[in-house]
C-alpha cells in the first residue's frame, strides 16, 4: 500500500523497462523525469540545449533531421514515423530488449500497433473522440455545463452580418479539432471572415462562439481506475495568456501559463472550475478514459463557462510537475503514469484523498512562451544560451547554468529552455522561438496583460533575435 511520497518514489523504481517520452518537445520529458528517468527522446522540436540533456543516439527528432522549426503541434507527432527520422528511430528499437515504457503527450497509431512500446496513454479512439469539439458541446449540455453562446454550421451556410448581429460582436470560428490556438479565429470584420472561409473551405462545419475579451484558465485532472471504482481529482487552475503583446502576431496563440496569478481568483471559482474538471473526468472514465486531461474556460465576472476539453498532456503539464515535486506532492502527471503501470490500486484511498486536497492549493510559477513576429520563415542569430537570466540595465544576462523552473532561486530570475532554435534552423512563420520559466506573476491584476516587467523581459528577449531572411537578403 502507498502512503506517502516516498513509497510512491520506491514503487516507480521497481517498474521494468526502458522508459521513454513522445511529445512536440523534448524539454517536456522533464514531466515525468523525476519519478521515470527518459532513456529515449521521440520529439518535433530540437534546440541548443538538448545535446546536453539526451545522447544523439538515443533522441529522435523532426526537427533536427529537416532543419525546421514549425509551431508543432500534438498533431505532428506523427512526423516522428516518417523518412529519415522513422529509419533511425527503426534501427534503434532493434536494439532494445526490454518493453519501452512510453509516455506519450498523446498516443499515436503507430506505437499502438508496435508491441515493442507499452504505450502509457489512452488509446488514439478515445482521445479523438473526447478530442472534438462539437462532441465536446454535446457532452457540456449533458451534464449542465454552462459554456459561451455557441452553435455549429458549415461555414459556406453563414455570413458575416448575420453571424455578429446574432452574436452580438465579434465571433470565434473553430474547426473540430486544433490546439495552442492554431486553428482558432477570432472573427472581427468581413475581410478576416472570408480569409478563414477560403483558409477551410466552404463545406467545413465548424463551431462558432460569442468572442468575450475576458480571462482565460486552464486546469488539469486526472481519471483514475482504483479498488472503489473510477475516481477523478483536480488541480487548482492557472490563468491561461493568449495572444499576449511581442509573443505573437495572433490574437488567438497560446503564450504560456501563469498558476501564480490564480490565486487572486476567488476560491469559489477555483472550486468551481475543479467540480467540472471532475465531473466531465468522470463522464469520460465511463467511457474508457483514463489518466491526464485538461479543460480551457473563460471567467466572465465571476461565471465560469467552458470553451474545450484536451484529452491528453498540456504544454503547461510540464510545468505543474514541477511545481507538484517542489511542494513533495506526487506529480498529477505520476498518477497517470501509475494508470497505465497498473499501480494505481497499491494507492491508500487516504493518500488519494490527502492528494486531492494538496492539489485545490494554488501554485507559484508561470512560463512564457515567445514566438518569431516575422510574417515569413527566417533563420534566427542571437547570442543566448539556455539556462537562469536576470534582466540587468535593459539587457538579459546569463548568470548561471540551468535547466527548467527547479533551477530558478528568486522572482528576479528567468529560466530560458532548451530548446532555442539552432542558428541555421528555418524558423517559421508563428513558430516558437523561445520559453521562458520563472517563479513569479507575469500577468497584471486584470489576468490579461503582461506585466510591465514581464513585457520588458520579452521585448529584449526578442530584440536578442536577429531574423535573416532564407534567401539571404536584409532582415
Amino acid at each position: 500500500m502507498i502512503e506517502n511520497f516516498s513509497q510512491f518514489k520506491d514503487a516507480m523504481k521497481n517498474c521494468q523497462g526502458v522508459w521513454a517520452w513522445v511529445g512536440q518537445r523534448g524539454i517536456d520529458a522533464f514531466t515525468i523525469q523525476d519519478f521515470a528517468p527518459v532513456e529515449a527522446v521521440f520529439c518535433c522540436d530540437y534546440g541548443e540545449g538538448y545535446s546536453k540533456l539526451w545522447g544523439n543516439e538515443s533522441l529522435f527528432s523532426v526537427e533536427k533531421d529537416l532543419g525546421r522549426r514549425e509551431n508543432w503541434g500534438n498533431q505532428d507527432l506523427e512526423k516522428l514515423w516518417e523518412g529519415v527520422t522513422r529509419e533511425r528511430i527503426d534501427r534503434y528499437i532493434e536494439n532494445v530488449q526490454a518493453p519501452i515504457n512510453t509516455v506519450c503527450y498523446r498516443s499515436i497509431e503507430v506505437l499502438e500497433k508496435d508491441r515493442r512500446f507499452r504505450v502509457l496513454a489512452p488509446s488514439i479512439a478515445l482521445k479523438d473522440r473526447f478530442d472534438n469539439k462539437f462532441y465536446q458541446l454535446e457532452l457540456f449540455a449533458r451534464l449542465g455545463i454552462k459554456t459561451p453562446t455557441t452553435f455549429v454550421r458549415q461555414l459556406g451556410e453563414m455570413s458575416f452580418t448575420e453571424t455578429s448581429d446574432y452574436l452580438d460582436g465579434p465571433f470565434v470560428v473553430q474547426p473540430p479539432v486544433g490546439s495552442s490556438g492554431e486553428n482558432t479565429y477570432i472573427i472581427k470584420d468581413r475581410i478576416e471572415f472570408d480569409r478563414v472561409k477560403e483558409i477551410l473551405g466552404p463545406d467545413q462545419h465548424v463551431k462558432v462562439s460569442k468572442y468575450l475579451p475576458v480571462p482565460s484558465l486552464n486546469g488539469h485532472c486526472v481519471v483514475l481506475h482504483t479498488r472503489k471504482g473510477l475516481h477523478a481529482m483536480a488541480v487548482c487552475p492557472s490563468v491561461q495568456i493568449v495572444g499576449a503583446h511581442h509573443c505573437t502576431n495572433r490574437a488567438e496563440i497560446y503564450c504560456g501559463n501563469d498558476f501564480t496569478a490564480a490565486s487572486s481568483i476567488s476560491e469559489a471559482v477555483r472550486e468551481n472550475i475543479c467540480t467540472i474538471m471532475e465531473d466531465v473526468g468522470l463522464y469520460m472514465g465511463r467511457k474508457g478514459f483514463l489518466g491526464i486531461f485538461g479543460m480551457d474556460f473563460l471567467l466572465d465576472d465571476d461565471q465560469v463557462l467552458a470553451l474545450e476539453i484536451n484529452p491528453r498532456f498540456q504544454g503547461s503539464t510540464m510545468l505543474l510537475s514541477l511545481l507538484q515535486l517542489e511542494r513533495e506532492e506526487v506529480p498529477l502527471a505520476a498518477l497517470h503514469v501509475m494508470q497505465f503501470m497498473g499501480l494505481v490500486e497499491g494507492l491508500s484511498q487516504e493518500f488519494l484523498m490527502q492528494l486531492g486536497r494538496e492539489y485545490r492549493i494554488p501554485y507559484s510559477g508561470a512560463h512564457l512562451i515567445v514566438h518569431n513576429l516575422k510574417g515569413t520563415s527566417c533563420c534566427a542569430e542571437y547570442v543566448l544560451k539556455s539556462g537562469i537570466h536576470t534582466l540587468e540595465n535593459d539587457t538579459i544576462e546569463m548568470i548561471r547554468s540551468g535547466t527548467t523552473y527547479c533551477d530558478v532561486k528568486s522572482p528576479r530570475e528567468w529560466c530560458i529552455l532548451g530548446n532555442l532554435p539552432l542558428p541555421d534552423t528555418e524558423v517559421c512563420q508563428d513558430a516558437r522561438l523561445a520559453m521562458v520559466h520563472t517563479s513569479k506573476s507575469i500577468l497584471d491584476s486584470n489576468l490579461q496583460q503582461l506585466l510591465p516587467s514581464s513585457l520588458s523581459f520579452v521585448n529584449r528577449l526578442q530584440s536578442s533575435f536577429k531574423m535573416i531572411p532564407l534567401d539571404g537578403g536584409n532582415e
